[in-house]
């Protein structure tokens, strides 16, 4: 079995993002992020801390602005709007908080449904030439119409993560990537749908699952044997264990804070080719494909 290193691998595409941007200070452009971030969720406050730092080996300005979870929507609009307007700015992410510590605060009675309303209201401010996790609505459905790069769009960071990770394992076992069945389980913006929609567009065959198209697997017996790649991304520990997969699996695990994967039932079956660790997997090249996101953005507005 072979357990994918992401920090290092992070660590060779990070210094291509140091030789881009040095090339594109000399030309007189400076790249900054700025980063709206929710002080009470703890996880968004590590990946904050930490895209800063690889910022800051990457020549990037990265630029905070904290605000708390029960601040109304129109203040932090308020707030995406000047940094639209900021010339200075060349790109804005949004931190988005786990659904869980957003309901804790807004109350009991907070939906999911309504959870998903306050995160469109805010993605939707950005500017859609600084939106560099690829999260603003016409970004979406740019990538869905498979134009995203002709538009000057960017892959949401996880999304293009998993991609990296794909086409690694892909030249590993000198096999295209076209020639394996991928399924995907989870349905976010952050990753799953547009991770489904770039891989058709490349002829990829994969799968999209939510939880009940899982369940109907799981129920009808067949679990996911047929899939030579399992992309997970729900954020339920232990989902994927020995029994839903096939032999020679490959898996890229995307769960957070806790691993998706039953590590120790899966490593024992010996049924698994090729891992992602959490942590060490997905979460340093998510870091660094967003510092390439804000690369290709001032690259494509220099054009």
């Amino acid at each position: 079995m072979y357990i994918y290193d992401g920090n290092q691998r992070a660590q060779e595409l990070e210094k291509g993002v140091q030789r881009e941007v040095k090339a594109l200070f000399e030309k007189g452009v400076n790249l900054t992020i700025a980063a709206i971030l929710f002080t009470e969720d703890s996880g968004s406050r590590l990946y904050t801390r930490l895209k800063g730092e690889a910022a800051a080996r990457s020549g990037i300005s990265y630029r905070v602005y904290e605000f708390s979870l029960i601040d109304s929507v129109e203040t932090v609009q308020a707030k995406i709007n000047q940094l639209n307007g900021d010339d200075s700015i060349t790109g804005i992410i949004i931190q988005k908080p786990w659904r869980k510590t957003w309901q804790k605060l807004q109350g009991s009675t907070a939906s999911a449904k309504e959870y998903a309303t306050w995160w469109t209201s805010l993605v939707s401010a950005l500017s859609v030439q600084k939106d560099v996790d690829g999260l603003h609505p016409e970004s979406l459905a740019a990538i869905k119409h498979g134009n995203w790069q002709d538009q000057g769009r960017v892959l949401p960071a996880t999304a293009q993560a998993v991609l990296t990770i794909l086409d690694d394992f892909s030249q590993q076992n000198q096999k295209p990537l076209s020639s394996y069945n991928i399924s995907i389980i989870g349905k976010s913006d952050l990753l799953g749908t547009p991770l489904y929609f770039e891989l058709k567009r490349r002829g990829v065959m994969c799968e999209l699952l939510g939880r009940t198209e899982l369940q109907e697997k799981i129920e009808a017996g067949a679990g996911l044997t047929q899939s030579d790649i399992i992309v997970s991304a729900t954020g339920v520990s232990g989902l994927i264990t020995e029994k839903l997969l096939g032999e020679g699996t490959a898996l890229i695990d995307v769960g957070e804070p806790q691993p998706d994967v039953d590590l120790e039932s899966v490593i024992s079956s010996g049924k698994v080719s090729f891992i992602t660790p959490v942590p060490g997997g997905v979460g340093p090249l998510t870091i660094v494909s967003l510092l390439q996101n804000a690369v290709f953005l001032v690259k494509h507005k220099e054009l």
